[in-house]
C-alpha cells in the first residue's frame, strides 16, 4: 500500500444523496480509512475541490443524468478521474429517476413541462455517457459492501462484480423461495450483495441492485404470468428500478 493518501471525491447528480448518508452511516469504520484517503469533495461534508485540483484517485458518483447540466458535470468528473464508481442504483440503472422512462409519452411531455430545470427524454445512467470502472449497487448503496470495496482498493486489490443472483444468497441463508408460495420475486434477475434482504423478511425482491447480464427474463415473465398477474402489472414490476429487457418488449402498453 502506498504511503501517499488516496484522493476521494463524491459527488451527486439528480438523486436523494441517500447513498452517500449510507456511506457515512459506516461511521467510525470509515474514520479508520482516513489514514489512508482523503476526501477532496464532498458536498454533504462541506468540501469543494479546487478548479486546479489534482486528478482524483476515486470518483464515487451517485444519481442518474436527466439534464444537460448532470451530462457536463458527468464530463467534469470522469475527466478528474482516474478511477469512476457508480454508487447506488441511480447511477447504476437509472434507479428511482429511471422509473418515467417507462410512463406513458404523454406524461412524460407532462413531467419535461413542469421541470424546474429542462430535463432529456429519458433519465440514463452513468454508462450510457462516460466509461464506469465499478458498480456499486443497491437503493441505498449496500454500507458493507461499500466498505469491502475501499478495503480492497487501499489494499491495490481492482474489486470484481460477482455475477450472481439474489436467489443465490436466499440459498445460502436457507430462505423459503417467493416464487414458490406465489409472491412476485425478480431475485433470479437482480444482482446479489444484498445479503438477500427483502426475501429474508418476506418480501418481493424489486430489483434495485439491477439485472445480471445472463437474466432468464423470458422465463420469469411467463412464470409471473402463470400466476395470474396482468401485463400492466408485470410491464411495472420489471421497470420499477430498471429499464425494461428488450426481451420483454411485448409487455408495453395497457391489459
Amino acid at each position: 500500500m502506498s504511503a501517499k493518501k488516496v484522493k476521494v471525491g463524491f459527488f451527486s447528480l439528480t438523486c436523494c444523496e441517500g447513498c452517500e448518508f449510507a456511506v457515512l452511516d459506516l461511521e467510525e469504520k470509515l474514520l479508520k480509512a482516513f489514514d489512508y484517503l482523503e476526501i477532496v469533495e464532498s458536498r454533504v461534508l462541506m468540501e469543494k475541490i479546487k478548479p486546479e485540483a489534482l486528478k482524483l484517485d476515486i470518483a464515487f458518483v451517485e444519481g442518474s443524468v436527466i439534464s444537460k447540466h448532470d451530462l457536463n458535470k458527468l464530463n467534469y468528473i470522469r475527466e478528474k478521474t482516474g478511477f469512476l464508481v457508480a454508487l447506488g442504483s441511480c447511477a447504476a440503472t437509472a434507479g428511482i429517476n429511471g422509473i418515467r422512462n417507462a410512463l406513458p409519452k404523454e406524461l412524460q411531455e407532462r413531467i419535461r413541462q413542469k421541470a424546474i430545470t429542462p430535463v432529456k427524454e429519458k433519465a440514463s445512467p452513468l454508462s450510457a455517457f462516460v466509461k464506469v470502472d465499478y458498480i456499486l449497487n443497491g437503493c441505498s448503496v449496500n454500507e458493507l459492501e461499500f466498505l469491502d470495496f475501499l478495503n480492497k482498493v487501499l489494499h491495490g486489490v481492482i474489486p470484481r462484480l460477482e455475477e450472481v443472483p439474489v436467489c443465490f444468497e436466499c440459498k445460502l441463508k436457507g430462505n423459503s423461495c417467493l416464487l414458490l408460495k406465489g409472491i412476485p420475486c425478480l431475485g433470479p434477475v437482480t444482482y446479489a450483495g444484498c445479503d438477500a434482504l427483502c426475501p429474508s423478511q418476506n418480501v418481493q425482491c424489486i430489483g434495485c441492485r439491477g439485472f445480471t447480464k445472463d437474466a432468464n427474463f423470458k422465463s420469469l415473465d411467463n412464470l409471473l404470468k402463470e400466476m395470474d398477474s396482468g401485463k400492466k402489472e408485470r410491464y411495472n414490476f420489471f421497470t420499477y428500478f430498471n429499464q425494461l429487457p428488450k426481451e420483454l418488449r411485448h409487455l408495453r402498453g395497457e391489459n
